[in-house]
């Protein structure tokens, strides 16, 4: 389980001579595991640590067991902290911090060179980490050194994120079913949260825009509140699914009536745009040059340009590398998966945004989500 991920590290680490290293940012440690821990919070912290090919996972003593499938793995091992207690005060940084200076010492010379990432220790956790490991290390900044390793998705992490798609399509059955003439936007992400949870047999984390189209200052996205549905609204519902620790990420418009003919217009019109930048999907493609010829494309159809994003990638996040926008150098390669999804606004009166899921492939790209975005 999550080998790959493991065997890329090991590979950029040695790139730079580093053979010791701390993984603190929760994204690091459920990619580099695969265990839903909570790592690098104050409540329950949790620290990878790194030596010449092999990762300790260190963590409270409550998790020791959802952890030990880790554990069980060549190369990995688990080590546990007490968390909670009642025979004295709870202090989880300082019990973490001994057990990381018990586990690491042993195999440290003063000269080497430890990668850390700083940014998601906390100072209490940060500063036990410096007086525990004194020795003469080198403490090298390694955050966001894993960042560009996550982009291109393994063949695991393309199950669970297919997996999480399905759910996504089921929230999307049942929004479009509850966007009615008088009920509210809560209404409508109730009926989906309940629907996914249904299908998933547990509580979800879901994400992202459930609003009416006449919303007056911002229809672009926000979430769901005591509004009301009319009976020529458009509404946006943009869904994403949290599955595993993996997100995904889907729009459609629905409509609480019959369309109007503006709204027809605008919804055909998306649809060809989202279908035009489907298919400059492919390896070496560039992500800003996506964005650009998109944002084009609407322009020469004589809309203004959405101001968001054209599209963005997923992975543990909901908005992570490769980012399809402006300033975007990016190359796509085989194995992202990357979100599009323009948009057409007019504030008070309606609004149009359709997105799919994509995995880029050697050839181009496949749709990963499934919802239906066609006109009633």
């Amino acid at each position: 389980m999550h080998s790959e991920q493991r065997q890329r590290t090991a590979r950029r680490l040695a790139q730079d001579g580093i053979e010791q290293a701390i993984f603190a940012s929760p994204l690091s440690v459920r990619w580099l595991t695969g265990i839903d821990v909570p790592g690098g919070s104050a409540e329950n912290p949790a620290l990878l640590w790194y030596d010449q090919d092999k990762f300790t996972l260190l963590v409270e003593n409550g998790f020791a067991a959802q952890a030990a499938i880790f554990g069980a793995q060549p190369g990995c091992a688990v080590r546990d902290y007490l968390g909670y207690t009642i025979q004295q005060p709870i202090d989880r940084p300082a019990h973490l911090a001994r057990l990381l200076s018990a586990v690491a010492d042993g195999g440290l010379e003063d000269t080497d060179v430890i990668g850390i990432e700083t940014q998601s220790l906390s100072m209490h956790l940060w500063w036990s980490v410096r007086q525990l490991l004194n020795g003469s290390y080198d403490l090298t900044p390694i955050d966001g050194w894993l960042e560009p390793l996550r982009a291109v998705k393994t063949a695991e992490e393309i199950a669970t994120i297919r997996e999480g798609f399905r759910l996504t399509d089921i929230g999307h059955v049942a929004g479009r079913q509850a966007v009615q003439a008088d009920a509210r936007e809560i209404d409508v992400w109730t009926a989906v949260q309940s629907a996914v949870e249904q299908a998933a047999g547990q509580r979800m984390t879901l994400g992202n825009d459930c609003i009416v189209g006449h919303r007056p200052t911002n229809n672009i996205g926000g979430p769901p509140g005591d509004i009301a549905i009319r009976p020529d609204d458009s509404f946006i519902l943009d869904l994403s699914v949290i599955h595993q620790g993996y997100w995904t990420d889907s729009c459609a418009t629905y409509y609480a009536g019959e369309p109007t003919a503006q709204q027809v217009t605008l919804h055909n019109f998306v649809e060809e745009a989202l279908a035009y930048a489907i298919s400059l999907v492919k390896p070496g493609a560039v992500a800003k040059e996506i964005d650009q010829k998109v944002r084009d494309f609407m322009d020469r159809g004589g809309y203004k340009v959405y101001p968001h994003h054209t599209g963005h990638g997923i992975g543990l996040t909901g908005h992570e590398a490769p980012r399809i926008v402006p300033y975007n150098d990016e190359v796509l390669e085989a194995g992202m998966v990357i979100m599009l999804e323009p948009g057409i606004y007019f504030p008070g009166v309606t609004s149009v945004r359709l997105e799919d899921g994509l995995l880029v492939t050697e050839t181009g790209a496949e749709i990963l989500s499934g919802h239906d975005k066609s006109l009633p």
